[in-house]
């Protein structure tokens, strides 16, 4: 079976009206698609994907998955994207033990409807991060402060009531884009498959160790 044959559909009522929920968008799903207006560049923010483009290129990963908030008929309100890390990445030498949920981002005008938990929510229920390190970070750069309204500190904040209802927790590591900023963060979430010896591995890897045999 295709990877990105058995996505599922959930439906939100937002005050700009049905919001819905998909995931694991497949290859060829996007053509017809737009960014909605509220995704997009502004004084002090931009969106992580700049084009529609993007997620093409993403579902075309191995695993790589896309998750969308879609508002009839075509206009893309949110999304959350996920995939393995890149071979420049510390964690790629863990393989593909570690998953890393890379985006997650709603339009400035349909936030406060909990389309971002939907998403998520929806991604991560799947046996498939049983045997993942699933995990995040969360780099101030890409926050929009002035959106939200907050600081950089009440938007960490923020992030990690988020993803702690999904079974994240915060972790400590010397990686330097994370250790650039002290309002920066990473998260992870253990499968209930992952062995003791491969989160041992992981706890070596967060400072750059290769973890003792």
């Amino acid at each position: 079976m295709n990877w990105n044959s058995n996505g599922k559909t959930i439906q939100r009522e937002t005050d700009r009206g049905t919001v819905t929920v998909r995931t694991k968008c497949p290859p060829g799903f996007f053509g017809n698609l737009k960014l909605e207006e509220g995704l997009g560049s502004f004084a002090h923010y931009s969106s992580i994907i700049k084009n529609v483009g993007a997620f093409e290129t993403i579902a075309n990963k191995k695993h790589g998955i896309v998750t969308l908030s879609l508002k009839e008929p075509d206009e893309i309100v949110g999304y959350c994207v996920g995939w393995y890390p890149g071979t420049d990445e510390r964690w790629s030498s863990l393989g593909e033990l570690m998953y890393e949920i890379a985006a997650i981002e709603v339009s400035r005008n349909y936030r406060g409807a909990n389309l971002a938990g939907l998403m998520l929510g929806s991604m991560l229920d799947d046996d498939f991060f049983e045997d993942k390190i699933a995990y995040m970070v969360g780099f101030s750069w890409h926050w929009d402060l002035e959106g939200a309204g907050l600081t950089a500190s009440q938007y960490r904040n923020k992030m990690m009531a988020l993803y702690s209802r999904f079974g994240f927790r915060e972790v400590y590591t010397n990686e330097p884009n994370v250790a650039l900023r002290v309002e920066n963060l990473m998260m992870i979430r253990v499968g209930s498959r992952v062995a003791p010896e491969d989160q041992k591995r992981f706890r070596y890897l967060r400072f750059g160790i290769k973890s003792p045999k």
